[in-house]
């Protein structure tokens, strides 16, 4: 079967399940998109300290820049950080909407993927975590505090979340098990 004659299957029997793909593909885009440009401009910056006062959406980081790179790339690196794996977050949820079945909904490799989201979500906050103290510590250091809002997100939102979707996870492992036992005594 043809990746074309897949999706319009799909799309023909779980269409709420193909919308919701279709969104969770945007967002995924989105984060890789906010990604990159701060890599890209994180790096310009290096070259012209002037970028580090806009490097996105108006984040001013161009106190560090001055005080010390070393600094600098450590903040960079964990906002960087913190995009990447909000996007691998997606990522894994658009894998498992690809490979979850409505009429068999318990499958191996669906649970590790759940699994794996609740994991990399707890590693979100936890990194969300460590750049709040760090960027509260540079802040002393520089007297500037960056509006990081837009970029770090709530840390116990992340925390609660990652531990709920591993209790989903280990529910759906269970269900696998339950799944596999009724196919064989069927």
């Amino acid at each position: 079967m043809t990746w074309k004659e897949t999706w319009k299957n799909k799309w023909e029997s779980q269409p709420v399940l193909m919308l919701l793909t279709i969104v969770i593909w945007s967002i995924f885009i989105g984060l890789c998109i906010k990604g990159g440009a701060l890599l890209f401009t994180s790096v310009y910056s290096l070259f012209n300290p002037e970028v580090a006062k806009d490097l996105y959406k108006g984040l001013n980081l161009s106190a560090a820049r001055e005080w010390h790179t070393g600094y600098y790339l450590a903040a960079v690196s964990l906002l960087i950080g913190i995009m990447v794996a909000k996007a691998f977050i997606f990522f894994l949820v658009i894998r498992v909407f690809q490979k979850i079945d409505l009429v068999h909904p318990f499958s191996r490799e669906v649970s590790v993927l759940i699994s794996r989201i609740g994991e990399v979500t707890v590693q979100v906050g936890v990194l969300t975590i460590i750049a709040s103290g760090y960027f509260s510590w540079l802040s002393t250091r520089t007297m500037q505090s960056p509006a990081l809002s837009g970029f770090l997100g709530g840390a116990f939102e992340y925390l609660i979340m990652g531990a709920v979707i591993y209790a989903i996870s280990l529910v759906f492992k269970r269900g696998v098990e339950i799944q596999a036992d009724n196919d064989l005594t069927v």
